[in-house]
């Protein structure tokens, strides 16, 4: 136990004498973002295209290994919620950094927001493959500010209901956004 006790402290002491933490090994964080995507699967007859959104992500990483929880709304029940597991890479100062990510994880379309906004769609799940890169710019201790675009490929399985058959989705998607993220690290 006096072991334990003592590495902690001597990490807090390590972290106070540094300064900023830099969260090169471990990371948990939490963004805010806004953004506009296109509707790379839309094909139903009657569908609007997907425009701007506004969501979260959740997320922690440890060395060059993320994974997160991402939600993202468009309006009238539209939205894609989306768990990705893969490999991140930050490059750059403290205060200014390029990070490029790609992962693969499951995806959840609500309201046609992937294959067309029509409301009262029901939803999928399927699988999905994701890349992405960030400028970000550290304004406060843990608050970064930043650009970015994600890149994806999906499958959403086959549905039926009010609207009919629909055959499963292959398709592709591009979100370019804005974001805020609190990042707490070591």
């Amino acid at each position: 136990m006096k072991t334990i006790i003592g590495t902690m402290v001597g990490l807090l002491a390590l972290a106070g004498a540094n300064g900023v933490a830099r969260a090169d090994v471990a990371a948990v964080f939490a963004d805010g973002h806004g953004g506009i995507e296109n509707a790379g699967g839309g094909d139903m007859p009657g569908a609007s295209p997907s425009t701007t959104g506004l969501g979260y992500r959740l997320g922690a990483r440890l060395l060059i290994f993320e994974g997160y929880y991402d939600h993202t709304g468009f309006g009238g029940g539209a939205g894609v919620t989306r768990g990705i597991v893969g490999l991140r890479g930050g490059f750059g100062s403290n205060d200014v950094r390029l990070v490029l990510r790609a992962g693969a994880g499951v995806i959840d379309e609500q309201g046609g927001a992937l294959t067309g906004h029509m409301p009262g769609m029901p939803s999928r799940e399927g699988a999905v493959g994701r890349v992405g890169a960030a400028l970000e710019g550290r304004v406060a201790r843990m608050l970064l500010v930043g650009l970015g675009v994600d890149g994806e490929t999906f499958e959403l399985p086959a549905m039926t209901g009010a609207f009919g058959a629909a055959p499963s989705t292959v398709g592709s998607d591009v979100f370019a956004n804005l974001h805020v993220m609190f990042e707490l690290g070591v």
